[in-house]
């Protein structure tokens, strides 16, 4: 790939199924993308960026999620293992990262310790 080649976008059913994993390590990156909690918090469609973390020390199948050139988690390992699959039968073997519609959600903030983490949804397909 070089570096003119397009980011492939993936479209899904527009459900936003699947959850990304360690978000809570990334409240900062959230706050910088949206700000800071608020009393209703947020519900923000956005697109986010998935690439493929072979050095990865954990886990050398990982998948990043970084919106906005921020990083705001991983997919699960399980849901990083049927994203390489459905990228290497796809024939987008040739890429490291793409793009799919993203909600970010969460950060509200009521007082008296009612507060919630933000988080992401991704519109990913990847059932077997």
């Amino acid at each position: 790939m070089t570096m003119k080649d397009p980011i492939p976008f993936i479209r899904s059913s527009g459900e936003y199924r699947i959850n990304v994993a360690g978000e809570s390590f990334y409240q900062q990156s959230f706050a910088a993308l949206v700000g800071p909690r608020s009393e209703e918090g947020v519900k923000i469609e956005t697109r986010a960026q998935l690439t493929l973390q072979d050095d990865n020390p954990h886990d050398k199948y990982a998948v990043q999620i970084t919106i906005g050139g921020h990083p705001v988690g991983h997919l699960s390992r399980e849901h990083a293992r049927a994203f390489r699959r459905t990228v290497r039968y796809g024939q987008l073997a040739e890429h490291e990262t793409f793009e799919c519609a993203a909600i970010i959600c969460g950060g509200w903030d009521r007082g008296n310790g009612n507060a919630g983490h933000f988080g992401v949804r991704l519109d990913l397909n990847l059932d077997d």
